[in-house]
């Protein structure tokens, strides 16, 4: 009802603030919670939200405040990032289910499920490297190889943390005996992206310099 809407808006705000705060205001950290901020706020007023649009807005407020924002180059591959999975996700993700090996799984089986957690996983990773590795070969000059599978075992757990660490400051600011008993417990699904990242980062050719 209303008063939820409007509780999501008046927790969901400051929270995303925060959190922002928390991770130091980095440009890639501000233009995700510009952009959740949007969806907070259509969901508040019945309104369509629409992703490009909201990036587009996100984009020009930052360069408006800091027009040096564009030199950054986590705004770049951010800002990069957006565009491939708007531009290339649905295809991807289509091409998967109904051209290759899943698309035998039958709807709303385990299966199924699986399957479309794979398809989206993958497509997502390759969007997102589509726009991004001209990026990352000019500036760090290497391009990784094992990305894809990295992904796969990681994105998962990302959202996780997000919503882990926000809750982790909200009890801390209450009680924070609970508050750091979420963060210890969000510190692990942290270590697990971490120990996945360097495992694969030490694997013979795991990128092309």
């Amino acid at each position: 009802g209303g008063r939820h809407k409007v509780l999501g808006v008046v927790l969901g705000l400051p929270l995303l603030l925060m959190f922002a705060a928390v991770a130091g205001f980095t440009p890639s950290i501000v233009r995700a919670c510009i952009m959740q901020a949007l969806m907070t706020v259509s969901f508040l007023l019945d309104k369509e939200y629409d992703p490009p649009t909201a990036l587009a807005f996100s984009v020009l407020v930052m360069l408006v405040v800091n027009p040096l924002t564009i030199t950054s180059v986590s705004f770049q591959l951010s800002v990069s990032c957006m565009i491939g999975i708007f531009l290339f996700h649905e295809k991807i993700f289509n091409y998967l289910r109904k051209k290759t090996f899943l698309r035998n799984a039958k709807p709303k089986t385990r299966k199924a499920k699986i399957a479309n957690w794979f398809a989206g996983s993958v497509s997502i990773t390759v969007s997102a490297m589509i726009t991004t590795t001209p990026l990352c070969a000019y500036y760090f000059e290497s391009v990784s190889l094992v990305g894809i599978l990295t992904n796969l075992l990681t994105l998962w757990i990302i959202s996780f943390i997000f919503y882990g660490i926000m809750l982790a400051a909200v009890l801390g600011a209450i009680w924070l005996p609970a508050g750091r008993f979420v963060a210890w417990v969000v510190s692990w699904l942290m270590r697990y992206v971490i120990g996945v990242a360097k495992l694969f980062g030490s694997i013979p050719a795991a990128a092309v310099y």
